[in-house]
């Protein structure tokens, strides 16, 4: 069950209680008003129409969640039986109010501006009905329209309100609502950023792998036909020639060395086709360990302090394509400090020599007055983890108490 889900069954739970708690407390405010003033007012039939009256229009309201029409008709079949009556709906009055609210709440556009059209006009009958006994007692006009119309106004009044109420709890539900489904649809794509990103960091991973295996593929393969030229033409010079029927078992294997080489060499090369998504591009130098300090002296010259110490002589003692790795932790490392932290005091990017790893520390200092972070998918991050996981080294980044944000990497050692 997702964010969206929880949060709707929570919200219709909530309703059910409350609603239960609303309509509980108006009947029994309304009881004791019908009790005390209603029955008093009438007498035989009549104070019986009024309770069943008062039961049936409140007691409906209890399901007007789950049979809003049903609960419609009731309430107003309620109310039109005590027409008749000295004092109509005394002590169910209140729970016409109660359903326009909940009608514009929950229902059309169209719905909502009929509801509020027929309240008006509902209003203004209500206020002469309610004024009907004047006529009774004192016949004087003045005193009965004055009197209806007081009636029509509160009435039309408290309709209003009431609907008034509804519609602006509509309108910030539907803005609930919508937020949370926003909030869903971007975790989403932030999913689906961080899959892509990782797919795409393996990709590039792959491609540079592709350059440093090729080269060495091309090695082997100079090597053992060279090996094997020499070895046939001392073999010529000696006057020992064979045929090829009589190779001798280091050249063959040489030769087939060779071919094994250049099969795998052909089909890298068809792989990194396939990886290469940019047609065209040239293909250069990757970068290693000694152009770390460049990388400083670009970032310097954006203003960024950076103190940076390394080390000499360990490129032998690193797996093959390792110091690509270390060139893109510092780069990346770099990058996010230009992105997130461009006030910082001071960077330190030290390279050092372990026991058994190379390791490689990033440390900013926090800035004096923070800045909005721009956004991002996370992808040189993973993109570090992707890179350090190939040679089974370890990574970790994160805020220091002080405030500072560190990156450090250890690359092991060929054994």
């Amino acid at each position: 069950m997702d964010t969206l889900q929880i949060e709707l069954a929570t919200t219709q739970r909530r309703k059910k209680l409350v609603n239960a708690f609303a309509v509980a407390l108006g009947q029994i405010l309304t009881l004791v008003i019908t009790l005390a003033f209603g029955l008093s007012m009438v007498e035989g039939t009549w104070a019986l129409v009024y309770i069943v009256a008062w039961l049936v229009a409140t007691s409906s309201l209890y399901f007007r969640y789950s049979r809003p029409i049903l609960v419609l008709v009731l309430v107003v079949v309620s109310l039109l039986v005590t027409i008749p009556a000295q004092y109509p709906a005394v002590g169910s009055w209140w729970a016409a109010p109660v359903m326009v609210y909940h009608l514009v709440r929950y229902f059309s556009r169209p719905v909502r501006i009929g509801i509020f059209v027929v309240a008006l006009l509902a209003s203004v009958v209500g206020g002469f009905v309610f004024a009907r006994p004047f006529l009774v007692y004192n016949p004087s006009s003045f005193e009965f329209y004055a009197t209806a119309l007081t009636a029509a106004f509160i009435c039309a009044a408290i309709v209003t309100i009431a609907w008034f109420f509804g519609d602006s709890r509509r309108l910030r539900e539907n803005r609930h609502r919508a937020l949370i489904e926003r909030n869903r649809q971007l975790e989403h794509e932030r999913e689906q950023e961080r899959a892509l990103a990782a797919l795409d960091e393996r990709a590039r991973i792959a491609r540079e792998m592709h350059d440093i295996v090729a080269h060495s593929l091309s090695v082997i393969i100079a090597q053992a036909d060279g090996a094997r030229y020499a070895a046939a033409a001392q073999q010529a010079g000696s006057g020992a020639g064979a045929s090829a029927q009589n190779e001798p078992v280091e050249l063959a294997a040489l030769g087939t060395i060779s071919e094994a080489a250049r099969s795998s060499l052909q089909q890298m090369r068809t792989l990194l086709g396939v990886l290469r998504t940019d047609k065209g591009t040239t293909v250069e130098p990757l970068p290693a360990l000694h152009n770390v300090p460049q990388l400083v002296e670009q970032t310097q010259k954006l203003g960024i302090p950076v103190r940076f110490s390394t080390v000499s002589g360990v490129e032998e003692k690193l797996p093959q394509g390792a110091d690509l790795t270390i060139y893109r932790i510092v780069q990346e490392a770099l990058t996010n400090v230009a992105k997130h932290c461009p006030g910082t005091p001071l960077v330190t990017v030290t390279i050092s020599e372990g026991k058994q790893t190379l390791d490689i520390d990033i440390t900013n200092l926090p800035q004096a007055e923070p800045t909005q972070p721009l956004p991002g998918a996370r992808r040189g991050l993973l993109g570090m983890r992707e890179r350090v996981d190939m040679y089974h080294g370890t990574l970790h980044y994160g805020r220091l108490a002080d405030g500072s944000f560190r990156v450090f990497a250890q690359i092991p050692f060929v054994p």
